[in-house]
């Protein structure tokens, strides 16, 4: 027990450390812990101070302050968290400014570094995205931008406006513009050509007077590449202009991003070369003109040839080469230079690429599709990269909180989906064996050479890995033999002698099965019908069969329609029964045209009753696509209760993700489903976990389409009938993957798109997401609203404090626990904790409390920063600021509802209105930002706000499909009635 209020603490000493997420980070909230590294879109070096660098990752925007030994998110204010699109620039006028474009097209500018941003207040019709180049600087705080369509715009107030420019430019589509940083009245752009690219219409303009005129370039005739042919090129994709007074210019032009071919100009881009070149991330030497970088390859003649860089220490196993997609050099260029990959995070180099080393501190863009923690070490954790497709760390471990290692000698996986123990050799750490699936290529020789199963062993903890598979066939296509693996499981009772019941307790397991995409026959060209979709080892590996026997073969029609189950998702084992398995699998259909339509084939969710010798389709009461009745829609995950297994919960994709998420039950071994989703707001349940020492307990996290409609993590104490989400502190798309602590079950593991999270479930009776340890503390005595019930036994009133952790009370009370190396009774301590708050921080709490409707209760109820979203400016009302915070309440199950606010020792008068932050039109990414928000307030008194709330209407963030109301916002103070002077 004191194991568990040691972590209590632990969570509470956290949040004295100044935590930067929106929601203000508490007890009970989601923390991230790396592992660090994954996708890089773009790196940029501060034109003016070396030492910083920029970088835009899979998971947002990043700097380094250090030359790119350690990184930290730098998003405060940005609407949307942790943007995709990896499109920024670098102010050269200006050291810390930047400009950068949100998913929807919003441009936001800072002058800090990424510090703060702000809103300049324009929205690009079409966002642009990484590689386009589209925005570039011409002056101080004045823009360029390529509209397509729209053609060329400019903009003199920093971003704020912009204006067509006109001349050979109307009419035109405009793709691309880049100016030259050394010389901003160099300007290069970019037309999409409507025709093919010949020798004089390759639709580039150049000015080397900030515009004022504007020349066509040419290209020369006897350059011009004859692979890929010229004739598919219609628009410029990259600029890298060569050192000062060189008069050089680099660029890629090209059709796709992967098929760009080289160009170089010698006369600041009047004519240019074409070389047989292609590549997708360009880069010039600022010192000698004649070195150039594209790709992994660097030049030293101008373009003319290329040799791949060094490419020691950077490597993701030892043999293979992560692809690069970025590529920066450093203010001491030549000596360091810094590289970003597709999957594999940061290089640097310190001596001008011979050597590279990985640095990725801070750096949370890590997809964690595999998680798992070790039974008998809960401080070891083992996660594996989902969903890369070239080069990736592919596995880590993790030995304390916190500290990741790639752990991947021998490993050749792309990608890893299920990372599974052999239960029987847990014993003894350093001889845990291990399984894992995913996919990848085998390396030696470069090549990929049909050697590479996508199964993989190790049996020493993870440390070393092996390629397992014999018996699996090629598919055909000169790929892998089984498409993308997904799940791996054994058969608890396959060791040599299993005991009378119950699973094995000494090994090693000999039967695993393993599900995926499966592989197709060499008839009609590699295309022919589907296989190995199950595959069985009745030998811990060595060799495998395929179990597939009852899965429907591929629907091909004479017009060329198809219907197909394309492969297994999850597959679970009946822990008293090895006999019965139950499968979920994933279906497509096309047209005679090749359109998508719903599938026709039987899918869903199959059993076996012969240890997969043969299945049945088990899908009645599963939603089927619409005119196929025995069409089910995907599975995703799939759960079988430990001490019931006859009852199994499954999960499926839903095509409209404005709907919840979709989670059935079966109470008879898969005969029947039933809906079973009742407060899951999220729409795309991915994951589904079942507490193993307590049935009724389970998790479901859920994907999330953005901040406007978030996914999250669910959790159900009564069997999945209800679930609460319990989010605070996640991305907004959410988990992947779940594990539980297999000693402390209050403690969480989520993988997401950022690494991994964690979570210490505290004490919540009423589970509305704020502990019984702060309501218990708040005002009178744990009853704020003075009902005579404790606020912690009701759900539909929730007490904590926006104020909380700048009271000297908390503070003084953390600090005696910070001391508590010494302290012996910390059930003594806790109780000191309560009473220093109650008496120090009263005048910090508010109570949401709902009063009608047809809401039960709030989950996820939690005190918001206001200062990380940005400035709250109004045209007629200036700046508003939130001294009370903001507060943020999800109501799930609920169409309607009147909830009362009221912040203890407050009073709010003239000056003080209700704001909300959130989406103007639910669901919608592209309307977030702060609203006015007077609409919803029915009334207001001295200290209280009582506030209307509907689903799928003004004031909630998700859209009516979900069922639910998410809200953020609070009283927010500005002195000015009106700018204009009236009022």
């Amino acid at each position: 027990m004191q194991t568990l209020r040691l972590r209590y603490l632990i969570v509470l000493l956290s949040l004295a450390v100044g935590l930067t997420d929106v929601v203000s980070a508490g007890p009970a909230d989601w923390s991230g812990q790396g592992p660090f590294g994954g996708s890089v879109l773009a790196l940029k070096t501060d034109p003016l101070l070396g030492s910083r660098i920029y970088a835009y990752g899979s998971n947002g925007f990043f700097r380094s302050d250090d030359s790119g030994s350690s990184w930290q998110s730098a998003e405060t204010g940005l609407t949307e968290p942790h943007p995709s699109n990896g499109f920024f620039i670098a102010d050269s006028l200006s050291s810390g400014g930047v400009w950068l474009f949100d998913d929807y097209g919003r441009l936001f500018r800072s002058t800090d570094a990424g510090a703060n941003w702000s809103a300049t207040g324009f929205t690009a019709i079409t966002p642009p995205y990484v590689g386009s180049n589209s925005l570039a600087q011409a002056g101080a705080g004045s823009l360029w931008y390529g509209a397509g369509a729209s053609g060329l715009l400019k903009s003199v107030d920093g971003g704020a406006t912009f204006a067509a420019v006109g001349g050979v430019f109307a009419g035109k589509t405009v793709s691309f513009v880049a100016t030259n940083p050394a010389n901003l009245a160099q300007v290069v752009v970019g037309l999409k050509s409507l025709s093919s690219c010949s020798t004089n219409n390759c639709a580039i303009y150049y000015s080397s007077n900030a515009g004022l005129s504007w020349n066509a370039a040419t290209f020369d005739a006897t350059t011009l590449p004859l692979s890929p042919p010229l004739s598919n090129k219609n628009y410029l994709q990259a600029i890298a202009f060569g050192p000062s007074g060189s008069h050089r210019i680099y660029a890629l032009y090209g059709g796709s991003p992967y098929s760009a071919y080289l160009a170089r100009s010698d006369n600041d881009g009047a004519l240019w070369t074409g070389f047989n070149q292609n590549g997708t991330s360009l880069t010039a030497s600022p010192i000698t003109a004649a070195n150039v970088w594209l790709d992994g390859n660097a030049s030293t003649n101008s373009g003319t040839s290329f040799t791949p860089i060094a490419t020691t220490g950077r490597t993701t196993n030892g043999i293979a080469v992560p692809t690069v997609s970025a590529l920066a050099l450093h203010a001491s260029y030549p000596a360091r230079m810094i590289l970003g990959t597709t999957y594999g995070g940061v290089y640097l180099s310190n001596n001008s690429g011979a050597t590279w080393a990985s640095s990725n501190d801070g750096l949370t863009s890590t997809n964690i599709r595999a998680l798992i923690v070790h039974p008998n070490d809960h401080t070891r954790l083992f996660a594996g990269y989902g969903d890369a497709f070239e080069p990736s760390p592919a596995f880590y471990r993790s030995t304390s909180s916190g500290t990741w290692n790639v752990s991947n000698s021998g490993l050749n996986a792309y990608q890893l989906r299920t990372v599974a123990f052999d239960p029987t050799s847990t014993s003894i750490i350093g001889s845990t064996i291990l399984y894992a699936v995913g996919a990848g290529y085998d390396w030696i020789g470069g090549a990929e050479n049909n050697s590479n199963t996508g199964i993989y062993k190790s049996t020493d903890g993870g440390l070393t890995w092996n390629t397992i598979g014999n018996g699996l066939p090629p598919d055909g296509l000169g790929g892998h033999f089984a498409g993308n693996l997904r799940t791996i499981i054994a058969d608890p009772r396959s060791c040599t002698s299993p005991p009378p019941s119950g699973p094995c307790i000494t090994g090693p397991l000999h039967t695993w099965y393993v599900t995926g995409s499966g592989t197709r026959t060499t008839a009609a060209g590699g295309d022919g019908p589907h296989q190995w979709r199950v595959m069985k080892s009745v030998d811990a590996g060595v060799t495998w069969s395929s179990s597939e026997n009852g899965l429907p073969a591929d629907i091909i029609n004479p017009d060329g329609s198809r219907s197909s189950v394309n492969g297994v998702t999850p597959i679970v084992i009946d822990p008293t029964n090895s006999n019965i398995l139950y499968i979920g699998t994933f279906a497509s259909g096309y047209d005679a045209l090749g359109n998508s339509v719903s599938p026709t084939v039987a899918t869903g969710v199959f059993k076996s009753i012969n240890a997969g010798a043969t299945w049945v389709q088990a899908s009645i009461g599963l939603p089927t696509y619409p005119g196929s009745p025995q069409a089910a829609y995907n599975t995703l995950s799939l759960v079988i209760d430990p001490a019931h297994p006859q009852t199994l919960w499954v999960s499926t994709i839903n095509a409209n993700f404005n709907t919840p998420g979709q989670v059935f039950k079966s109470i008879d071994g898969a005969a029947t489903w039933s809906v079973s989703n009742a407060g899951v707001s999220g729409p795309d349940v991915r994951a589904l976990l079942v507490d193993p020492t307590d049935s009724t307990v389970l998790y479901a996290a859920s994907g999330g389409i953005g901040p406007a409609n978030p996914g999250g993590v669910y959790k159900s104490i009564d069997g999945g009938s209800t679930w609460g989400s319990i989010s605070l502190g996640l991305p907004s798309n959410a988990a992947t993957s779940l594990a539980l602590d297999p000693i402390d079950p209050t403690v969480l593991y989520a993988g997401t798109s950022g690494g991994v999270y964690s979570i210490t479930q505290l004490p919540d009776a009423d589970a509305d997401g704020v502990p019984d340890l702060i309501e218990n503390a708040g005002p009178n005595g744990g009853d704020a609203n003075a009902d005579g019930q404790a606020d912690a036994q009701q759900a539909t009133v929730s007490t904590t404090a926006p104020g909380l952790l700048g009271t000297s009370g908390w503070q003084a009370g953390i600090q005696g626990i910070a001391d508590g190396t010494r302290v012996k009774h910390l059930s003594e301590k806790l109780q000191q904790l309560q009473a220093t708050a109650s008496g120090g921080t009263q005048g910090g709490y508010f109570s949401a409390q709902i009063i009608s409707g047809d809401c039960t209760h709030a989950v996820d109820v939690s005190a918001v920063i206001a200062g990380p979203l940005g400035l709250d400016n109004d045209v007629h009302h200036g700046t508003y600021s939130y001294s009370r915070g903001l507060l943020r309440f999800e109501l799930p199950t609920c169409t309607n509802a009147i909830v009362d606010i009221t912040f203890n020792n407050a009073t709010f008068g003239a000056g003080w209105s209700w704001r909300y932050y959130g989406p103007a039109v639910p669901g919608d990414n592209s309307t977030l930002g702060w609203h006015n928000a007077t609409t919803l307030v029915q009334s207001q008194n001295s200290n209280t706000w009582r506030i209307s709330l509907k689903a799928g209407q003004f004031g909630s963030y998700r859209p009516a499909g979900a069922g639910s109301i998410l809200f953020e916002g609070g009283p927010a103070y500005s002195e000015v009635i009106f700018k204009d002077g009236f009022q």
